[in-house]
């Protein structure tokens, strides 16, 4: 909730732009998890009190975590063992059960389809990594990048799991940055994508012009 789920928040963009359904949609299934975590880690009623020692204002240790490795096992180990047998399970069956299908129909969407449409687009530095090996290896560079990725930011849910200062100060980041991107694509994008409707409109109105021309010449 702290890791690759969130981090994905700021890495691939995602924008809080309320008038479509779908980037909101985004935006509360990569924020949501982590500030309800954030709020059972730091506010629960059970267990404030015992993070605020009588006579002190300072924040306590979460009595329950005191043991570091434990932490490590279970916000790091684990979900890096079940993110791995998950990434196992998705190859075997998109890239090979369901591999001529998705060969025949483009327009059915995967994750590796929807990052690397992104990126491609953005022609930004994931896009620029995963061609290293060439076009026909992108897939498996992509695979490559989604690890180090998980396990760089499953390792940081320790630190922010034990700091309240990086738990606020992350989930400030990732509203700013949602925030941030919604303005940009209301400000950037979505004119762009105005003109060159307009454009197409435009292109396409003088083409049937033309043919209508050539229609009265003929008759």
């Amino acid at each position: 909730m702290q890791g690759p789920l969130a981090w994905a928040l700021i890495v691939w963009r995602c924008s809080l732009v309320f008038s479509s359904f779908d980037k909101i949609l985004s935006v509360l299934v990569h924020l949501l998890p982590g500030i309800v975590f954030s709020t059972i880690r730091w506010w629960n009623p059970a267990t404030f009190e015992a993070m605020h020692p009588e006579g002190s204002l300072q924040r306590a240790t979460w009595p329950y975590v005191e043991d570091k490795s434990y932490l490590w096992t279970w916000l790091f180990l684990v979900p890096l063992v079940a993110y791995t047998l998950w990434q196992i399970l998705y190859f075997l069956i998109v890239n090979v059960l369901l591999r001529q299908r998705l060969l025949r129909d483009p327009e059915v969407m995967t994750s590796y389809r929807e990052l690397s449409k992104k990126a491609k687009k953005a022609n930004n530095i994931w896009w620029r990594l995963s061609g290293l090996l060439g076009d026909q290896n992108r897939i498996l560079m992509f695979i490559f990048l989604q690890g180090i990725f998980t396990i760089a930011t499953m390792a940081l849910t320790v630190p922010i799991f034990l700091s309240y200062e990086l738990h606020s100060l992350f989930q400030i980041l990732k509203v700013s940055a949602s925030v941030w991107n919604g303005g940009s694509f209301l400000l950037e994008v979505m004119p762009r994508q105005a003109m060159l409707k307009e454009k197409n409109k435009s292109d396409t109105k003088h083409v049937q012009d033309q043919m209508d021309q050539s229609i009265t010449k003929v008759k």
